[in-house]
């Protein structure tokens, strides 16, 4: 994904900028009419989150997820946005969200990522709020409503970090792109919402796109989504919710095959990509989330069908095909045992399906690795938590297993009006 990137300074300029804007509203010139305090106050949040991480293996966590047999980087120009975990303290990034009613037809937010480096645009988006027949359309750049954990920011997330296959498949933003949806909510007596998405195409693993010569040029949309959730009208305090998810689109690697630093070889093709999820909620009678059980599970399996573009090493090669095929799921539970704390377990695991089928018409299969975390959070308000983990994780690379244990502990506090998060 080309992040667009601006300027630490400017960002806080933009937010100094907000705050002044209601005095330069109001004016005693009849001639100028007075806009509504609205159009100068959208809801301003902001989400610091930041954390300390360790682990035991030799150079780092970030570096073994980036060795896994199958699921290497497939290297698309622009999109090396792999920030990684460090040893020791890191700010993951501090969440300026702007929100707003537009007027009875749209509302729109949008999100900046900012960091010590400066600044991503994460969300910017509008949506319509008044169509018929349960229609919906959406627009900008925004997370994808496939899957469950997509669609949230990582301050949502109910572990410190992302379950592997998303990590490894879609990458550390998630499905996150420029495009349009459109989603219809059924009128049936349960509850079922369907939609489809058209994306420009620039995720940094799963679609990654080059379009630089020898690679052919695909002009966007290149990725489209289609999904469906599902939730039947239960009893009491509880609530289910099941959801299947596609995609499909274009996918272009380049690759060094010497290892000398200079790409020569690229693949062009398509990916898909679906997966199915499943979430039970109880929501106990207690306060403060004490009784309250959380059950939530994944499966994700991805397909990649290129064909040899070009190849300065073997070019009898050109024209070949190679096929990956790769999935992953996780399971995970959590229980509130007590007034504002959760003990959560959680297990995933990637690769039982994951083998190549190469250009030279021979096939590898590669091993399965997985992991198992634990974690114990505590949240004195809904403004702030503080989070401990431990995942200890075996982990396929080209020199064999690797088992690393990891050690989070973090820190999120929330600050200003913050919308609701979805089920």
């Amino acid at each position: 994904m080309r992040y667009i990137r601006i300027n630490l300074f400017t960002a806080f300029m933009a937010l100094a900028v907000i705050a002044v804007a209601p005095s330069l509203g109001q004016q005693n010139d009849d001639r100028t009419p007075v806009r509504s305090a609205q159009s100068f106050n959208p809801d301003l949040s902001v989400i610091v989150d930041m954390f300390y991480h360790a682990d035991d293996s030799e150079e780092g966590i970030s570096h073994v997820l980036g060795e896994m047999s199958g699921f290497g980087h497939s290297h698309a120009e622009g999109e090396h946005h792999h920030h990684g975990v460090e040893e020791g303290f890191n700010l993951r990034h501090l969440e300026l969200q702007l929100s707003a009613s537009i007027d009875p037809y749209f509302k729109g937010s949008a999100i900046a990522a900012v960091s010590e480096d400066g600044a991503e645009l994460e969300t910017a988006e509008m949506e319509t709020t008044c169509l018929p027949y349960g229609l919906k359309l959406r627009g900008g750049k925004f997370f994808s409503d496939f899957g469950y954990i997509n669609a949230q920011h990582s301050h949502q997330w109910d572990f410190t970090d992302q379950p592997l296959i998303y990590n490894l498949c879609l990458g550390e933003h998630g499905l996150n792109d420029k495009g349009v949806q459109l989603s219809w909510l059924a009128p049936t007596p349960f509850y079922m919402l369907a939609g489809i998405e058209a994306f420009q195409g620039d995720n940094e693993n799963m679609f990654a796109y080059h379009g630089e010569a020898p690679l052919p040029d695909h002009p966007g949309p290149r990725v489209k989504v289609a999904w469906l959730k599902y939730s039947p009208d239960l009893p009491g305090n509880h609530a289910l919710q099941a959801g299947i998810s596609g995609a499909l689109g274009s996918h272009q690697e380049a690759h060094d095959g010497d290892s000398d630093g200079v790409e020569d070889h690229w693949l062009d093709g398509d990916s898909s990509f679906w997966g199915i999820d499943m979430i039970y909620k109880f929501n106990a009678p207690q306060a403060h989330g004490k009784g309250d059980v959380i059950l939530q599970s994944e499966y994700m399996f991805r397909k990649k069908d290129m064909d040899v573009a070009g190849h300065e090493l073997m070019p009898e090669l050109i024209g070949s095909s190679r096929v990956d095929e790769q999935d992953g799921y996780y399971v995970q539970a959590l229980y509130g045992f007590a007034e504002r704390w959760r003990g959560g377990l959680r297990w995933d695991q990637v690769g039982l399906t994951n083998q190549s089928e190469l250009p030279d018409g021979s096939c590898e299969e590669y091993g399965c690795s997985g992991r198992v975390g634990v974690m114990l959070d505590f949240t004195p308000s809904e403004f702030s938590r503080i989070r401990l983990q431990v995942n200890d994780g075996s982990y396929e690379t080209p020199d064999g297993k690797e088992d690393v244990v990891e050690v989070y502990v973090q820190w999120m506090v929330s600050i200003g009006a913050h919308a609701a998060h979805k089920f």
